[in-house]
């Protein structure tokens, strides 16, 4: 009773954990983010450069330009672009330049000049700093500035406006044609749209970078059908990235599964052996993935490419029992007698290869990477999975299935691979020659940046640099970020910091920079200069004694009074004050939300000298340490400081789950000789495709890393099935034999297939792992053979 039940229990708990698994994978959320590439516990500076990569101001930022037809046509264009989009509750800011936002941050200026101006002092408002502010206005009047001022002068005869225009004016900024920003040749007017959406919710940013299209495409037949867009910014490098990544993991998946399916169909003969042993695969990429899914938030597209590729491993357990256990009987008991033999000959050594997979996958669960994290437990859970299905359901339905007897494969290779064995000292020297390679080539053999973990298309980094140029805005690379226990706090420090740069300025050591400051001021400063301010009253009897020597009336600038009055009462700025202002966009970016107990910061930009003279980091950060929450941050050297963590932490854990593996082994098989002959192979495996990336000059990421990872998995079943049966000096039998290096090379092959596609993506993740798994595999089998102690393949007892 109790043995006609347990097939029953197996298929019935088999059954309900794929269903619950098909489940919750339905209920996943998958996504295409190259942010779950960045490390999950970045320093405090790190957090700041992931905050800005993930959910900065740049990483919501569009940079749109349209070119063709007429310098007129481009401007309406670009007019119309603007109206569209401003009404879309997608974007929270649109600017091209135009009157309207140049009107808009004026009016504001104007209206809030004395809590804004920096000149607003005690000595400013008194008796001499009128006269001195006046005169100097005047004498303006007969300068090329004497238009603005003339106008101006009646209600801001200080010239506190002039004041925030010049502060303002820190950069470049773009040029003008026909009341809009334009290029330097004006064949390109230019707009930015800040999307509402997150930098990291890269659908959201799709679907704002489609309004912007169909904006477009709406408008420009009427205008003219020879206009142009062209879209460029952060959001388009994730938004390409991620339709990259979806349309290669769909077209490799799709490959792959075809070739391991014909394959295997080739070798079977049997569409239900096929389909049977393509269970333990489905079950392992159900189950992983709905670990994943309920271990994170959610599922990157990366993973599952990964997993598609990861059948490749997944499937060598079901080729294992196929093959090995056919021994050509048709009875049902003799059938039934031969999965037993599999159970008790072959299983311990799949069971060995399995925990030295696992080993050395959970190295990736201490990477810091949520997607090298994911892809560390998706292999982990899959192969574990398709594992137990080989081992508890297969034993079941496989008695029942008749397929074809491979055994003649291995018969055809067995002189050919005992054949190998000669090329023992060869390959023994190749290995030696792959080491002496590493140890030429070690500083430079792996890439110590970020670069390179995201497909760009060259073309739009093109446009991105171009047009960034053209609107004076290049990427910041060095910061001054300022904390605070809240955002006063950060702009009161902001400030001191100002005063310094201020001084780096003066001495020609720095350009220039962008403070928030100069568009929000800290509260503490609005007050200091409102306070400044005199009386309605005292202001005007101290008109009366400035002007007594200069050619102006009080008379005249009872508009000034007015203005001084109503800011003197009026209630301070916030930076919600500034939306709906083109202001805005620039003082929020530098001012990102607080999160949790993170402190608020405000971020000044800084601009060095010319592109040519390198920042004086060092001088810079002694001329700060006065302001104790300053930090300077290097953007580029801070993200490549970042990921060289990251890779030291990877690569040291790596090593950890290399010595475990020794160690089982060791323990395991009990003879260090056969230990050494199993890691053998698996080693020079590895150097030997370390070299070759070596001398084809491409640096190794972690990405290549996790392609080792498997290599050493695989291998580890290759080394383990060549190995010999102890105390057996005749061999086994040869029919068994045979069956397992026809399974050995049927593996090899469907590996080899599964990964060697993705050897050719433009996915940098796959690519990477495809051009290292292909290779590394087939040289893993290779060298298995070579080093084997028998001509075929043998099998060791557990």
């Amino acid at each position: 009773m109790t043995r006609s039940l347990r097939p029953t229990l197996v298929i019935g708990l088999w059954l309900s954990v794929l269903l619950l698994a098909v489940y919750s994978v339905t209920q996943t959320r998958f996504t295409a983010d190259m942010s779950a590439f960045l490390p999950a516990s970045p320093s405090a500076e790190q957090r700041l450069l992931v905050d800005q990569l993930q959910q900065g101001a740049i990483s919501r930022t569009f940079l749109i330009g349209i070119e063709g037809g007429t310098a007129e046509q481009r401007a309406e264009a670009s007019r119309g672009l603007h109206a569209a989009l401003a009404g879309d509750p997608a974007f929270t800011n649109v600017q091209n330049g135009d009157a309207g936002d140049r009107e808009r941050a004026r009016r504001f200026l104007f209206e809030h000049r004395y809590l804004l101006s920096p000149n607003v002092t005690d000595e400013r408002f008194s008796v001499d700093g009128l006269r001195q502010a006046i005169g100097q206005s005047i004498a303006n009047l007969n300068s090329p500035l004497g238009d603005v001022t003339r106008e101006l002068f009646p209600r801001d005869p200080t010239g506190e406006m002039l004041a925030l225009i010049d502060g303002q004016s820190t950069g470049t900024g773009p040029g003008r044609c026909c009341g809009v920003w334009a290029g330097a040749d004006r064949s390109t007017m230019l707009l930015i749209a800040q999307a509402n959406a997150s930098g990291s919710d890269t659908d959201g940013l799709a679907r704002a970078a489609d309004r912007i299209e169909s904006a477009f495409e709406s408008m420009r037949d009427d205008i003219a059908p020879s206009l142009r867009l062209v879209i460029a910014g952060s959001p388009m490098f994730a938004i390409e990235a991620r339709d990259r990544i979806k349309a290669e993991v769909t077209l490799f998946t799709t490959i792959s599964v075809v070739l391991v399916t014909l394959v295997l169909l080739l070798a079977y003969r049997s569409v239900r052996v096929l389909l049977a042993g393509l269970l333990p695969v489905g079950s392992g990429v159900a189950v992983g993935i709905a670990v994943v899914g309920l271990g994170f938030d959610e599922v990157h597209g990366i993973t599952i490419g990964f997993g598609t590729a990861l059948m490749g491993e997944a499937i060598d357990y079901s080729i294992y029992y196929f093959v090995q256990s056919r021994q050509g009987e048709r009875d049902t008991t003799q059938s039934h007698s031969t999965s037993r033999d599999w159970l008790t000959t072959y299983w311990p050594t799949v069971r060995l290869g399995l925990l030295t997979s696992l080993i050395g996958f959970a190295a990736l669960l201490f990477s810091g990477f949520p997607g090298l994290m994911q892809i560390g437990l998706y292999a982990m859970t899959g192969l574990l999975t398709a594992a137990l299905v080989t081992r508890f359901v297969l034993p079941i339905l496989g008695p029942k299935l008749p397929r074809a007897d491979i055994a003649g494969l291995g018969r055809r290779l067995a002189r050919p691979v005992a054949s190998l064995r000669r090329l023992r000292v060869p390959a023994a020297l190749l290995g030696g020659l792959a080491v002496i390679v590493l140890v030429w080539q070690h500083d430079g053999l792996w890439r110590d940046t970020l670069s390179g973990l995201a497909p760009i298309d060259p073309r739009l980094e093109a446009t991105d640099a171009r047009l960034r140029d053209e609107l004076g805005s290049p990427s910041p690379r060095h910061l001054v970020v300022v904390r605070g226990d809240d955002r006063e706090a950060a702009l009161r420090a902001a400030e001191r910091v100002t005063a310094i740069l201020d001084k780096e300025i003066e001495a020609g050591r720095l350009a220039g920079y962008r403070s928030p400051t100069s568009i929000l001021p800290s509260q503490a400063t609005q007050q200091a200069r409102q306070g400044a301010l005199p009386t309605r009253e005292e202001l005007e009897r101290r008109l009366d004694t400035a002007l007594a020597d200069l050619p102006v009336s009080t008379d005249r600038l009872g508009g000034f009074v007015d203005d001084v009055a109503r800011q003197r009462e009026t209630g301070l700025i916030d930076l919600a004050a500034l939306e709906g202002t083109p202001l805005w966009l620039a003082a929020s970016g530098q001012l990102p939300e607080a999160s949790g107990t993170d402190p608020s910061v405000a971020m000044i930009t800084l601009r060095t000298p010319d592109s040519g003279t390198p920042l004086e980091t060092g001088a810079l950060r002694d001329a700060l340490s006065p302001v104790e929450s300053a930090v300077l941050i290097d953007m580029l050297a801070e993200s490549n400081r970042l990921y060289g963590r990251y890779l030291h932490t990877t690569l040291l854990v790596s090593l950890l789950g290399a010595a475990a593996i020794v160690l089982l082994l060791l323990w395991v098989q009990a003879n260090p000789r056969h230990t050494l002959r199993t890691l053998l192979p698996i080693t020079l495996a590895i150097v030997l495709v370390l070299a070759g990336h070596a001398l084809l000059g491409g640096q190794l990421t972690l990405l290549h890393l996790v392609g080792l990872l498997l290599v050493a998995a695989i291998g580890s079943n290759y080394a383990l099935f060549f190995q010999p049966r102890p105390n057996d000096d005749t061999g086994i039998d040869a029919q068994r034999d045979a069956r397992t290096l026809a399974s050995l090379t049927l593996a090899t092959a469907t590996t080899v297939g599964a990964f060697g596609v993705l050897a050719f993506s433009h996915v940098p993740v796959l690519q990477a792992i495809g051009a290292t798994v292909a290779p590394g595999a087939l040289a893993a089998w290779l060298l298995a053979a070579i080093f084997a102690d028998t001509p075929n393949a043998t099998t060791p007892d557990s």
